[in-house]
């Protein structure tokens, strides 16, 4: 059983998180934009992009996710990340937080230009999602309200 959250803390942990995705982004050579949304297309925190930009973002990473989960439908194992080149750079999706029955895995999205490393980027977005480990689950949306669950293990965890 957790307390209700107050919007304050839900957009404490959203601040907190965006703040986290622009150090990222400085991080990478070559980045412009990052985002943290759930897997079934809503948006959680995002840097370098307007609001509408960052929920269009969300719901086109989690369609690019699903398209690539199911050319591996029949696969052992999980899709770990998705690259799509543009003329203008890189898109890279890659999937943080748990996705089981219980829970909707988080998508970590970052855009680049074509001076980015593919390497560098992966290792870095990888670097990123172990280093926010529970704070990117998200449990499946109740109530259609995103909420800030509470502590768990000493931490504090996103739930939808």
């Amino acid at each position: 059983m957790h307390a209700e959250p107050t919007d304050l803390d839900t957009a404490h942990a959203r601040e907190k998180l965006a703040k986290l995705l622009e150090a990222l982004v400085q991080q990478i050579p070559g980045a412009q934009w990052a985002l943290l949304s759930t897997g079934d297309g809503l948006k959680l925190a995002f840097c370098n992009r307007s609001v509408a930009d960052a929920d269009d973002g969300a719901a086109a990473c989690t369609g690019i996710r699903s398209a690539a989960r199911q050319l591996f439908k029949d696969c052992p194992g999980g899709v770990r990340q998705v690259a799509v080149e543009h003329d203008d750079g890189f898109c890279f999706v890659m999937g943080a937080g748990l996705a089981d029955k219980e829970a909707v895995g988080t998508l970590l999205t970052v855009m680049t230009g074509h001076d980015a490393h593919p390497g560098q980027v992966g290792h870095e977005m990888a670097r990123f999602v172990t280093g926010l480990d529970e704070q990117l689950v998200v449990a499946a949306r109740r109530n259609g309200i995103l909420r800030l669950g509470a502590p768990r293990n000493g931490m504090r965890q996103l739930e939808q």
